[in-house]
């Protein structure tokens, strides 16, 4: 007769329960962090002559979104306007914190702290 000991099946079996939610609250901490992130980084960097365009610029639910009518033709540019990025200057500047940011929330969820 062969007899099998699993030890710590118990706690593999509530990982596994506890993990969709585990890592979906990771995920949104993730996404509303990085999101303020940007915003703040893409205020800095948005061109300023009124104001208007580093005002409209917000973090909301894990987006950010830049609601000045014409933040789009800023960032990308016209056939008579150079572009100025602002936002995805701002997102190339933080992509080293936010995979660290991400590495760490991942660890959480993973309880390798």
């Amino acid at each position: 007769m062969i007899v099998i000991e699993l030890r710590g099946f118990d706690k593999f079996i509530n990982f596994c329960k506890e993990f969709p939610l585990k890592s979906r609250i990771a995920f949104d901490e993730f996404s509303n962090e990085s999101s303020r992130l940007i915003a703040d980084r893409a205020r800095r960097k948005a061109p300023y002559r009124t104001g208007r365009l580093r005002s409209s610029i917000k973090a909301l639910n894990g987006r950010v979104e830049a609601q000045a009518p014409y933040a789009l033709f800023i960032e990308y540019g016209t056939k008579k306007m150079k572009a100025k990025p602002f936002l995805r200057t701002a997102i190339n500047e933080l992509i080293e914190e936010l995979r660290r940011i991400l590495a760490s929330e991942i660890k959480d969820v993973f309880g390798l702290r």
